[in-house]
């Protein structure tokens, strides 16, 4: 199994249950560029990929986007709602925090990919800006910094289509296996397929 290189992680006990699947993906991105890693995280639903973007954040490359997306996800207004202290070692169910607790151990400051409003949309960041003027300093247990709270500059990531789990067989298969949001039929032959029968419906072919 590929662990954490972050001393901020907690006991392998939290690293149990990683999918084989996972597991190939994690081995992948290890040799990919951070494009990949943007364009992943953002294929993401819900709670169900936690554990693979607690691994990323735990990563000494993740880029700053990475954790951006990552820290606005986690709803951080409804976080100043009731502030709360930090863990050491957070795990993969408090992704607020472990972005929180890496950044003061000097994770993430490569920052190469831009913040696009899909990862942090302007008015959520707004929102959480407006959150902070309001509350207090003595009231919050920890500092959330300004670059998180500004997530500007970067450039757009730019995905080669030989990387892109859109057109390539085996990462579409794989993507689709841990959940993560690929087109609901494979690249190539399939899915041409299924865009013609869709074609026919839509002009009146195949129906009776």
């Amino acid at each position: 199994m590929i662990t954490s290189n972050n001393k901020n992680a907690p006991p392998r006990a939290h690293r149990a249950n990683v999918s084989e699947s996972e597991v190939k993906l994690r081995r992948l991105l290890r040799d990919a560029p951070q494009d990949l890693w943007l364009d992943t995280i953002r294929r993401t639903r819900s709670d169900a990929h936690n554990g693979l973007i607690y691994w990323m954040l735990n990563q000494p490359e993740c880029d700053f986007a990475i954790a951006a997306h990552a820290f606005y996800r986690a709803n951080p207004a409804l976080q100043l709602e009731n502030p709360k202290p930090l863990s050491v070692r957070p795990g993969p169910d408090n992704l607020f925090a472990v972005v929180l607790v890496n950044w003061d151990t000097g994770f993430f400051r490569g920052h190469t990919l831009k913040v696009e409003p899909v990862d942090a949309h302007p008015r959520v960041v707004a929102r959480l800006n407006e959150k902070i003027n309001l509350t207090p300093r003595a009231e919050l247990p920890y500092t959330i910094p300004r670059k998180l709270l500004h997530p500007e500059g970067g450039e757009p990531a730019h995905l080669s289509q030989h990387l892109s789990p859109d057109d390539v067989p085996y990462l579409w298969a794989l993507y689709a296996d841990l959940g993560l949001r690929v087109p609901d039929t494979a690249p190539g032959f399939p899915r041409k397929v299924g865009k013609a029968k869709g074609l026919w419906k839509r002009v009146g072919f195949g129906t009776r």
